[in-house]
């Protein structure tokens, strides 16, 4: 049987010392890139697989992660798993998943599952509708966290620019001559649709236009079925925008394709649509959606970076890391 190769192996092949190599398994970024890729490649060479049970007895802790993740059937909180999971693998920890529905009390019976149970080492957040007064409960939990998409001061955090990101789709909905334009939100969200909001509103005011109230519909939840019923209100107005910009996302954009179709729109002549989030299905509509992009893997991998060093330095200061966003421009506007 091949022996297998340890961390002191892999150090002696680096010419660097056990704890460099440590260091570079568990992603942190204080370790040059070259001496990065070079132990990445031995340990991938070698097919290194960590001593879980070994680094759980040294460390005291559970060699696990949790993600609390909600509705799991909206394709963007699906992407953002893969993509996390994705990033967990090589570091030899485990993922743990808290899959939760926005019921009535989840936060406390969550709150306590994971106190009582021990089982995880640190948590990423990923849940838009909270407010930043939901997210400090879980500072009593002391356990190291990452919150993805929100931006608050207290916590490491992981988000792209969203204002920006609005405000530059909106202008290029204003380049294409589009002057009354309609928002789809959401009432279930908080900071991330109101710096969207906000983005496209800096437009439509740097363009000299007044943003109509009615212009602006806000779902119950990121479904496609939220975004039917959105289309369905603007198809209702007499003073129709002719464009929707779908800050919900590209779920919600799915359904507002949809029912355009069914009511015998033309798009983009009749309404141009864009979405947000830059999900793989936006490529598979008809008409293909022009969409804002996040770059969620960047961001599932700086969420776990985070997360390590958190782990390891507790008292460090608290780091938000922003990511632009990208237009992917397609066939709906």
């Amino acid at each position: 049987m091949k022996k297998k190769v340890t961390i002191k192996d892999l150090a002696r092949m680096a010419d660097v010392t056990a704890a460099t190599v440590s260091m570079v398994l568990n992603g942190k970024t204080s370790i040059s890139e070259a001496t990065r890729k070079k132990v990445l490649a031995l340990a991938e060479m070698h097919q290194y697989v960590p001593n879980i049970s070994a680094r759980g007895l040294v460390k005291a802790g559970t060699n696990s992660i949790g993600i609390i993740m909600p509705d799991l059937v909206e394709p963007f909180n699906a992407a953002v798993l893969r993509a996390i999971s994705t990033s967990v693998m090589p570091t030899g920890y485990r993922l743990l998943l808290y899959d939760v529905f926005a019921t009535a009390n989840w936060e406390e019976t969550l709150y306590h599952r994971i106190s009582s149970e021990g089982r995880v080492d640190g948590i990423i957040h990923k849940a838009l509708e909270m407010t930043e007064c939901d997210l400090k409960r879980l500072e009593t939990l002391q356990l190291p966290m990452v919150v993805f998409e929100n931006e608050l001061s207290w916590v490491d955090c992981v988000a792209v620019d969203n204002e920006e990101g609005a405000y530059l789709a909106t202008q290029y909905l204003l380049s294409k001559g589009h002057k009354q334009i309609g928002l789809i939100g959401c009432d279930m969200a908080s900071q991330v649709i109101a710096a969207r909001v906000t983005g496209a509103k800096r437009a439509l005011r740097e363009a000299d236009l007044q943003f109509d109230v009615q212009h602006y519909f806000s779902t119950k939840s990121f479904t496609a079925n939220e975004g039917m019923a959105a289309a369905d209100y603007f198809h209702g107005l007499s003073n129709k925008p002719t464009a929707l910009f779908v800050i919900a996302g590209d779920y919600v954009a799915c359904g507002v394709l949809a029912c355009l179709r069914k009511l015998d729109y033309e798009i983009p002549r009749d309404f141009a649509v864009i979405g947000f989030d830059g999900l793989e299905l936006s490529s598979f509509l008809y008409p293909q959606l022009t969409t804002v992009q996040q770059p969620i893997d960047k961001m599932a991998d700086a969420a776990i970076a985070l997360l390590l060093q958190r782990i390891q330095e507790r008292d460090k200061p608290t780091e938000i890391r922003k990511f632009k966003t990208k237009m992917i421009i397609r066939e709906s506007a």
